[in-house]
C-alpha cells in the first residue's frame, strides 16, 4: 500500500483523546517518582555527586537505545511498544517501592528511563503521524500541555503523600515537601510490613498504580494502518540501513542539528531544577514548602506558554520564539542566587517556566515536519538520544561543580548554556517555507 493511498480511520479524534490521557496520566507517575528519588537517595545518606550519578542513570540505558527504538516503531508500528513502555514503568515503579540501598535505586532508575525513552517514541511517534499534518503543531502543543498538567499534578500529589497534609497541597508544594522527619523514617500510621521504612513508598506505588491504569486504557488507542518502509529508508541495493547510518541521515537534515542542542539545553535545565532544588534550598536556607511552590510555579508557568504555542508562533515565528524563551529562562536563573526574597523567586520562576515550556514542544514538531513518514520515529529516537546523553553528563558534571564550587554555581552555568542556546535559535532559520513543506516525502 502506498503512502497516498493509506486513510486515518475516522474516529482518529476519538484515538488522540485517548492519546493525551494516557500522555497525562504517565507524566504523572514520572513527576511524582523522579523529585522523590532524590529525597529517597537523601534519606539513604548519598552526597551530592552520588544524586546526580543516580539521576544519570535513568538516563544511559535510554541514551544508547533511542534510534534503535525508533527504527522498531517505524517497522512494527506505535501501539505495541507503546504498551510495553507503560508496563516497564509499572514494574520499576513497584521495585523502587522496595529499594533498600542506593545501588538498587539506581537500578530502577535504569528501568525507568528504559520504560520513559520507549513511551516517549512511540507517544510522540503517535501524536505526529495520526492527524492531518497542519494540525501537527497544535496537537503537539494540546500533547505537551497535559504533559505540563503531569508535571504540576505529579509532584503536588506526592507532597500529599510524602508529607500526608492538606496544606502540603495548599501550599502548591511538590514532591519535595519531604520533612527532616519524613526522612527519618515510616509515617506513625504506615500499617506494619506494608511501607519499607519510607514515606517516599507511598509514590512509588502510586506511581506504579496509574502507569498501569494507563496502559490499560492505551489499549483503547485505535490500531492505524502500518505504512511500509520507504526509498528513504533504505540503501542502494534495497536493504535497510543500520542504525548509525539513519542518525547520520537523520542529522543531515536542515536545522535538525541546531533543534537537538536547543532541545538538550532545555530538557537539561528542567533536569537541573527538579534534581538540585532540594539541595539548593537547604543550602541557602529555603523553607521546603517554597522549594515545592517554586517548582510548582515553573510547570505551572510552563503549561500555560504551551497553550498558546501555536498563537506565538503565527506572532513571531519559530526562531524569534524559540530565541526569546531560552533567552527568559536563562535571564530568570542567573538572577535567582542572589536573590531571598520569596515573592521574587516566585515571579523568577514563572519567567523560567515561560521560557523553558517552549523549547521541547518546538522542537518536537520542527524533528517531526523535517522527517518523511517512513523514518519519523526514528528521528524523534535520534533527538531523544541527545536528550538523554546530556541527561547522562550534566547531572553528573553538576554534582561536580556543587562539589567546588557550591549549589548556586550550578544555575549560572545552566543560564549560560541557555544564552549559547539563544544564539543557536537565531542561526538557521525554524521557519519552514511552503517548498520546504511540499519537499519531505511520505507527508501529510
Amino acid at each position: 500500500m502506498s503512502e497516498a493511498t493509506v486513510r486515518l480511520p475516522s474516529d482518529w479524534r476519538r484515538g488522540f483523546v485517548i492519546q493525551l490521557v494516557v500522555a497525562g496520566l504517565a507524566a504523572t507517575a514520572m513527576h511524582a517518582s523522579r523529585p522523590t528519588m532524590t529525597y529517597r537517595a537523601l534519606s539513604l545518606g548519598a552526597t551530592p555527586l552520588e544524586i546526580g550519578l543516580i539521576q544519570s542513570a535513568f538516563s544511559i540505558v535510554p541514551a544508547l537505545t533511542a534510534v534503535a527504538i525508533g527504527r522498531w516503531i517505524d517497522r512494527v508500528g506505535e501501539s505495541r511498544y507503546l504498551m510495553v513502555s507503560l508496563g516497564t514503568l509499572t514494574a520499576g515503579s513497584l521495585v523502587a517501592t522496595f529499594a533498600p540501598g542506593l545501588v538498587v535505586l539506581a537500578i530502577t532508575q535504569i528501568a525507568l528511563g528504559l520504560g520513559q525513552i520507549i513511551y516517549l517514541v512511540a507517544s510522540q511517534s503517535q501524536v505526529a503521524n495520526h492527524g492531518p499534518r497542519e494540525g501537527r503543531e497544535a496537537r503537539f502543543g494540546h500533547y505537551s500541555t497535559v504533559t505540563s498538567l503531569g508535571q504540576l499534578a505529579g509532584p503536588a500529589i506526592a507532597a500529599a503523600i510524602i508529607g500526608g497534609a492538606v496544606g502540603a497541597v495548599a501550599l502548591g508544594g511538590s514532591a519535595l515537601l519531604a520533612t527532616a522527619d519524613t526522612l527519618a523514617g515510616p509515617p506513625p500510621s504506615s500499617p506494619a510490613g506494608f511501607f519499607p521504612g519510607n514515606r517516599e513508598a507511598g509514590v512509588f506505588l502510586f506511581a506504579g498504580f496509574v502507569t498501569l491504569v494507563a496502559c490499560g486504557l492505551a489499549f483503547l488507542i485505535p490500531t492505524y494502518p502500518r505504512r511500509p518502509l520507504g526509498a528513504a529508508s533504505t540503501v542502494g541495493d534495497g536493504r535497510q540501513p543500520g542504525v548509525f547510518a539513519m542518525a547520520g541521515q537523520v542529522l543531515r537534515r536542515q536545522g535538525m542539528v541546531s533543534a537537538m542542542f536547543v532541545s538538550m539545553t532545555v530538557i537539561s535545565a528542567v533536569d537541573v531544577l527538579v534534581a538540585y532544588m532540594p539541595a539548593y534550598g537547604e543550602d541557602v536556607g529555603l523553607s521546603v514548602a517554597l522549594v515545592g511552590v517554586l517548582l510548582s510555579v515553573r510547570a505551572g508557568a510552563s503549561l500555560v506558554s504551551r497553550f498558546f504555542m501555536s498563537q506565538l508562533i503565527r506572532w513571531l515565528g519559530r526562531s524569534r520564539l524559540l530565541a526569546l524563551s531560552m533567552l527568559m529562562a536563562g535571564g530568570g536563573l542567573i538572577v535567582m542566587p542572589f536573590v531571598t526574597s520569596p515573592a521574587v523567586l516566585v515571579a523568577i520562576m514563572v519567567v523560567v517556566g515561560l521560557g523553558l515550556g517552549l523549547g521541547q514542544p518546538m522542537t518536537i514538531a520542527w524533528v517531526a515536519n523535517r522527517s518523511p513518514r517512513s523514518e519519523r520515529a526514528t528521528a524523534l529516537g535520534v533527538r531523544l538520544t541527545g536528550n538523554r546523553a546530556a541527561l547522562v553528563v550534566v547531572p553528573t558534571v553538576m554534582g561536580a561543580i556543587a562539589g567546588t564550587a557550591g549549589i548556586t554555581a550550578i544555575f549560572i552555568v545552566v543560564a549560560v548554556s541557555l544564552g549559547v542556546g539563544t544564539a543557536v535559535a537565531l542561526a538557521p532559520s525554524f521557519d519552514e517555507p511552503a517548498d520546504q513543506r511540499r519537499s519531505i516525502p511520505e507527508d501529510r
